[in-house]
């Protein structure tokens, strides 16, 4: 019962084990997302009143990463991306990163010029200042962020890779002739 011994599992089980798994965590994002809505729309909007759905959104991310990563999907996930879509996946993260600081710094500008401005002449002037301050701060920051997450992730799922294809030789037989 607690022995580990290796026992042989049906491929297409262990594929409807897999899929179940997914739509559990699908559940769960969906189930934190709405947690998250109800306590904005109860507490206003602070990052404090759902601190543990940004947890639970950081943490999941973090942990799919890495194992992405230490397992060496991620590279191969990238390798079949950049083989089957025009645009690398480096170029899409490039993108992403300045359209979630151009959004971000849009948000950021008209929070300041609704809070904080009267008068339309200095809601405009406000908000393109704050926007454009914005932009120079979020976006390179972000787009680093992402193109250097990108690269490292990249190199170690590599690396990893190579130690399970070196494993994999190391495990032939000895009596073999190469």
């Amino acid at each position: 019962m607690f022995s580990r011994k290796n026992h042989s599992k049906d491929e297409r089980i262990t594929t409807l084990e897999n899929k179940i798994y997914k739509e559990i965590y699908i559940l769960v994002v969906v189930i934190c997302v709405i947690s998250a809505a109800i306590k904005f729309y109860q507490h206003g909007f602070h990052i404090e009143a759902a601190f543990t759905e940004w947890a639970i959104f950081l943490a999941t991310g973090i942990y799919f990463s890495y194992r992405s990563v230490k397992l060496g999907l991620y590279s191969d996930e990238v390798e079949m991306h950049d083989r089957t879509n025009k645009m690398s996946r480096e170029k899409k993260n490039l993108i992403v990163g300045a359209v979630i600081g151009a959004v971000g710094s849009f948000g950021i500008a008209l929070n300041s010029t609704i809070s904080y401005v009267d008068g339309v002449a200095n809601s405009i002037f406000n908000f393109i200042l704050v926007f454009f301050v914005s932009i120079i701060f979020y976006v390179p920051f972000l787009v680093f962020m992402m193109i250097i997450s990108h690269t490292i992730m990249k190199k170690k799922s590599d690396k990893a890779v190579a130690k399970q294809l070196e494993d994999m030789d190391e495990d032939g037989d000895d009596d073999e002739k190469h």
